[in-house]
Parts: C-alpha cells; structure tokens; sequence
C-alpha cells in the first residue's frame, strides 16, 4: 500500500503501545511532530530523542555490581582464599570483593545500542543524527550489544529502575522494527503498518487496555468459553477465546476486533461481512453463560468506508442479543478515537 493511502499514523501506533505497556499517561502526543509523513525511522528517532532527553535529565540509572581484585588497600571485605593462593599479603596486598554503583548494565546497553543503530539507520535527518551522537557521550562507559528479544526478558523492573520502563519498551518496540539493510551496518525499517497480522495484535491489546483503564466495569482479556458438547477426547476440540470480554451491570459484552485492509468480502459479486467472521460469532455467541442480555460487536479499524451496523437475534437459550458491526477511525487524533471508543460501549 502507498505510503500516502494510509489511515494510521505511525504516531497514533505508538500512541496504541502506549496503552498496551500501561503508560498512556507518559505518552507526551504534544512533543511529536505534526509532519505525518509516515516515515518511521524519523518518527521513532524523534520518540527515542524525547524520552532520552527526559532519562538524562533524571539521571542515567546505575546498579550495583560486584568486583574482586588485587589492592593495597582493605575495601569492602577480604577474600581471604584468594590472597592466600596468590600470596597477597607477603606483597602488603589483600584480594577485596565490593560492590559498586555502575551505568555498565544492560538497561543502558540496551539504551546506548538503540542510540547507535537509529544513528545508523538509512533515511535519518541530519538534525536527529547530531543529538543522537551528542546523547552517545553520556553513555561512554557503556557497552554496545547484540540486542536479542530475550535480553527485555532479563530486566527485573523494581522501584528504584521503573522510571526507565517506559523507554526500555520504546527500545524494545524499535528493535522488533528494525532489519540490516543490505549496505553494510546500516539499519532500515520493517513497516508494521503493512503486517496485517501484528497489527492485528496491536489493536485488539489496545482496546483491551483503554476499555481496562477508563471503564468501572469487569473487563477481561482472552476470556475462554467451554464447547457444550458430552462424549469422547475433548483436548481435540479447539478453543474458543473471546478477545476483549465486558460484564456491565446490565449487559455481557463481547468485542472482537478484527484488522484487514478490506473489511467486506466478495460473495458472488457483492460485498458482504466475512462469512467466517460470521459462523464464529454466533458458535461462540450460543456458548456465553451468563444471565445478562449479550451484546456481541465486531470491531473494525476504519478503511475506506464508515460501518455501524446492528441486528438482533435470540440465542439458544432464548435470551436477546445484539450483533453489530463497527468502525474505529484510528487516523484520528486521540482524544476523538478515546471519545469514539467510549461511544461504542
């Protein structure tokens, strides 16, 4: 798809993210540029720099790391097996192992390797390239890596370190996103935006997470329903997941989201809901047991064409239910995709 066509902003997706990682507060949409040229490398360089900014300002974080070595002098405590083998105390010298407060570790690796492969990345502006070099100085006593997706694993995210959370997925989201080009040691951009199955993931723990945040109701995520069904094996049977599942006081609501570039299939020449879409609603619809009216909604990200379609039906157990399909316009600013969103429920 031409990158003109597209109904997202890369800073609306990072807006999503930041809802997922549960930091929608730290979200500053304000200090992004309003230049919606989708090119992410300059958009993602522009967030790094923002945040990187806001990082050295609080201070680079540092953790405790051990060491031992040969001194002339007594710190911490004696390692007295190891002066013993290496005759330390014949040369007036004693093996010491103590701790000490370091920026050498993996938080900042992972920052400072970020750093340099964004500075390294085909298609950055001049300007963006001077303040990433110039934030390279901070981090001198810093190792670069080769980050792997298991290093974000590792972090142990604590009180003294949470502020760092935030950045660290930001690092870890330009990481997933980024591929050597075929120059040599230069970075490109792999365009999520054209990966209809991430961004499928992307949407449906966004909403998730917005409807969790703003609404005082039980929301829950992936909640599974049990096939009525007696006899034989049932680890045969598949599972069914509901994608975003909302009890109210009057009403069970199910929100599946669904992410295609054409939300409407051909069926014999005219255009129609996806029929799949449609047997899996109303298997899943006839399994929901609960005592409230069901209101099932198929959620669209908004393509060429506004949807917000509604039908009634009665389930099996005789109880109402309403079907409706509809759209969420995410090439809009923020604050009108959270009224939209809030409309819906």
């Amino acid at each position: 798809m031409d990158s003109n066509q597209r109904k997202v902003p890369i800073k609306n997706v990072l807006y999503m993210f930041s809802y997922i990682w549960d930091k929608a507060e730290f979200f500053d949409y304000k200090k992004l540029s309003n230049d919606d040229d989708f090119d992410s490398v300059n958009i993602f360089a522009e967030l790094f720099l923002i945040n990187i900014d806001s990082y050295i300002k609080r201070g680079i974080y540092r953790e405790y790391k051990e060491h031992t070595e040969e001194l002339k002098w007594i710190k911490w405590k004696v390692d007295f097996k190891e002066s013993l083998n290496n005759l330390s105390f014949k040369n007036a010298k004693a093996y010491c192992t103590y701790d000490e407060l370091e920026t050498n570790n993996l938080i900042n690796q992972i920052i400072k390797t970020t750093a340099h492969r964004l500075y390294k990345t085909s298609g950055l502006k001049e300007e963006y390239k001077k303040k990433l070099n110039n934030t390279l100085l901070y981090f001198n006593q810093v190792d670069l890596i080769q980050i792997q997706n298991s290093d974000f694993d590792k972090i142990i995210f604590n009180k003294n370190n949470m502020y760092t959370f935030y950045f660290i997925m930001i690092c870890k989201l330009i990481h997933q996103s980024m591929m050597l080009s075929e120059s040599l040691w230069e970075y490109k951009f792999i365009d999520i935006l054209d990966d209809d199955e991430r961004m499928c993931n992307i949407f449906e723990l966004f909403v998730y997470k917005f409807y969790r945040k703003h609404l005082k109701a039980k929301v829950l995520y992936q909640k599974q329903l049990e096939w009525d069904l007696q006899g034989d094996n049932k680890n045969y049977l598949p599972t069914m997941n509901l994608d975003i599942y909302i009890e109210t006081k009057d009403e069970a609501i199910v929100i599946d989201t669904k992410y295609y570039k054409d939300v409407l299939g051909d069926n014999m020449g005219s255009k129609s809901f996806k029929s799949n879409n449609m047997y899996q609603v109303y298997t899943y619809m006839n399994h929901i047991k609960t005592d409230k009216n069901v209101r099932w909604i198929l959620l669209y990200p908004y393509n060429w064409e506004e949807i917000n379609e509604k039908y009634d039906t009665k389930l099996v157990s005789w109880k109402d239910a309403k079907f409706e399909f509809r759209t969420i316009d995410l090439s809009k600013n923020r604050r009108e995709i959270e009224w939209d969103l809030l409309e819906i429920i």
